[in-house]
């Protein structure tokens, strides 16, 4: 086996990251690389990577800001506002003693009676106070992405579509073609096989698989037929994108991920502290109902598909996996 160009892959991937924004992981996997093989050689922009390490840099600095931007008090001296802020940062008055300035062999006592002081013990307790403002903020907005991505609509990533089949419009009932390229390609087709019998046009041009079901069609009886949708996920809502998760090539086709709803739900319920309530346990049952009737529909959709060569999926859930391998757009012989 010939040894992969790793600079013409790494160009590739490039091109497709900053088109996508697709992880080498991702990428090498689409492609069938060996990621642990391919992780040497298949990265990031360093500018990227300069710059994920730029913000490290920057959230440090700020974590260890000087005691004058964390604690606003006058009453305090410099000394005693930098005991502040390294006390702040492990709640540990001798070792913040000692990191202050203070004399090591009396950083215990010193460390005590900092904390004795009313006006050290006022600033220490402001800003333990906004931090848990802070801190509940930050939660409020975890919070509210968690239930977004608990009530996201899947349909806006991937959809169970059902449309006209190819004798609901066509001229008396006829099988239609989409154009006379088609059916030239099937006739060519056929003439080429001395078994095959050659397609006729009675039921014309024009077939849209998008277009609805014709109601008093004999041959589907105005069902039409089912085919899986992917949404470009180029053009995602907000909520949508928050719940996309990739595309996977697989053996059985294209297979779009997205967050679980039932474990935001069930983390949700944990958050709030009412995961064993009796509320939660209805809310569970009432989700596990509706999907029992979701699966319960599709299964006699698809099972009513049979007669049609037509692509379905081969698995309903969030996780969609589009076996389409052949479009089912030859007539009966």
């Amino acid at each position: 086996m010939a040894k992969p160009d790793w600079g013409a892959l790494q160009d590739q991937f490039l091109a497709e990251h900053a088109r996508t924004g697709i992880s080498p992981k991702d990428w090498c996997e689409v492609q069938g690389l060996n990621y642990t093989s391919a992780r040497r050689y298949i990265k990031k922009p360093a500018a990227q990577s300069a710059q994920i390490s730029a913000q490290k840099k920057m959230r440090t600095a700020q974590k260890e800001k000087c005691a004058e931007a964390l604690v606003d008090e006058d009453r305090l001296t410099a000394q005693q506002r930098l005991f502040v802020a390294e006390y702040l940062k492990d709640g540990n008055a001798t070792q913040a003693a000692i990191r202050a300035g203070y004399s090591k062999k009396t950083a215990n006592e010193q460390g005590a009676r900092l904390l004795a002081k009313v006006s050290i013990a006022q600033a220490i307790a402001q800003q333990q106070k906004a931090a848990i403002a802070r801190a509940i903020g930050s939660a409020d907005e975890v919070l509210t992405q968690m239930w977004q991505l608990a009530t996201f609509d899947a349909n806006q990533l991937s959809q169970y579509r059902r449309g006209a089949c190819r004798y609901c419009w066509g001229d008396g009932h006829y099988y239609q073609w989409r154009d006379d390229v088609e059916f030239e390609e099937a006739l060519a087709k056929a003439e080429g096989n001395e078994r095959a019998k050659l397609p006729e046009d009675p039921g014309g041009y024009g077939y849209d698989h998008n277009r609805e079901p014709h109601p008093e069609c004999p041959r589907c009886n105005g069902d039409g037929i089912g085919q899986p949708y992917f949404a470009d996920t180029r053009k995602l809502s907000a909520d949508a994108a928050l719940a996309y998760s990739g595309v996977k090539l697989g053996k059985n086709g294209v297979e779009i991920t997205a967050i679980s709803r039932e474990r935001m739900y069930e983390a949700i319920m944990k958050r709030l502290g009412l995961a064993d309530s009796e509320f939660a346990q209805r809310l569970q049952q009432i989700e596990i109902e509706r999907r029992q009737l979701e699966v319960e529909k599709l299964r006699k959709e698809l099972a009513g598909d049979g007669d049609d060569n037509e692509p379905t999926p081969v698995q309903i859930n969030i996780n969609v996996v589009d076996a389409r391998a052949d479009d089912g757009d030859q007539p009966e012989t």
